[in-house]
C-alpha cells in the first residue's frame, strides 16, 4: 500500500499547473482524549491556523477550529465542530467565514514502528458573511507516516488532500473538484506529547479551464493529550 501513496499524489497533482503564490502556513494543533483509561473516550481538538501569502509578505487567512468528538482508539475518531475563517486577499476586502463540520479519521494501516497509513474525510457546510448561500464541501486526505528508527521517533510524513466542491454559491465556490494538496516533509519529535510536521506542500487552486499552483511552506505543532 506505501507503494501506491506516491502514485496517488502525482495523480493528483495537475502537471500543467500555472506558477502561483509563495506563502507559509503555521498551525498549532492541541488534541486528544479527555482522561485517562481506555476505550471509547471523549477527545477534543483545538487548530489556529495563519496564512501568508503574497511571497510571504501578506497575511491572507487566519483560521480557528474548535471540534469535539469521539476517540474509538489510535488514530481512530469521530469529530464535530465549528471553524472562524477570517479572508484578507491583498488587493480585496476582507470576508468572514462560519464553517460547520464533520470529521472522521480511521486507520488504514498501523504498525508504529514502521509505518502508519490513514485517512481523513471531512464534511464542511461554509457560509460567509453579506452571502447567501451555504456552500457544501467534502474533503478526503490519505497520509503515510514512516518512522526512522521505531515508535515515537523522527521520519518522513506525506500526505494528499482532495477538496470536493458540492454545490455551486453565489460568493464563488464551484461544483467539482476545487483543490488538490500534496504534501512532504518529515515529523520530528520535540518531546514525549508534542512534534512539529514540517516540509513543502504544492496547492492546486483549481479555476475555470486551468490550475494554478502555489508553493507553501507548511509548519504545524502538534501536542497530543493523554498518557
Amino acid at each position: 500500500m506505501a507503494r501506491l501513496f506516491p502514485a496517488l499524489v502525482i495523480m493528483l497533482a495537475p502537471v500543467a499547473a500555472q506558477a502561483g503564490d509563495t506563502q507559509l502556513w503555521t498551525t498549532a494543533i492541541v488534541q486528544g482524549a479527555i482522561g485517562s483509561g481506555t476505550g471509547t473516550q471523549p477527545m477534543v481538538w483545538m487548530e489556529v491556523q495563519s496564512r501568508v501569502g503574497n511571497d510571504i509578505s501578506h497575511l491572507n487567512q487566519v483560521i480557528i477550529r474548535p471540534g469535539f468528538g469521539l476517540r474509538f482508539g489510535p488514530d481512530f475518531n469521530a469529530l464535530f465542530g465549528y471553524q472562524f475563517q477570517r479572508n484578507s486577499p491583498l488587493n480585496g476586502r476582507d470576508t468572514l467565514e462560519h464553517r460547520m463540520y464533520e470529521q472522521l479519521t480511521l486507520p488504514l494501516y498501523r504498525d508504529p514502528e514502521h509505518l502508519l497509513i490513514t485517512t481523513r474525510l471531512r464534511l464542511e457546510q461554509r457560509s460567509i458573511v453579506d452571502a447567501h448561500d451555504l456552500g457544501w464541501r467534502g474533503r478526503a486526505m490519505l497520509r503515510m507516516q514512516a518512522p526512522l528508527h521505531g515508535r515515537g521517533s523522527a521520519g518522513p510524513l506525506l500526505w494528499s488532500e482532495a477538496l470536493v466542491g458540492l454545490n455551486d454559491t453565489d460568493w464563488g465556490q464551484r461544483h467539482g473538484l476545487g483543490q488538490v494538496r500534496a504534501f512532504a516533509g518529515g515529523v520530528i519529535p520535540v518531546s514525549k506529547h508534542l512534534n512539529l510536521e514540517a516540509g513543502y506542500m504544492a496547492q492546486f487552486d483549481r479555476t475555470p479551464g486551468r490550475y494554478r499552483r502555489n508553493n507553501v511552506i507548511s509548519l504545524t505543532l502538534n501536542y497530543r493529550l493523554g498518557s
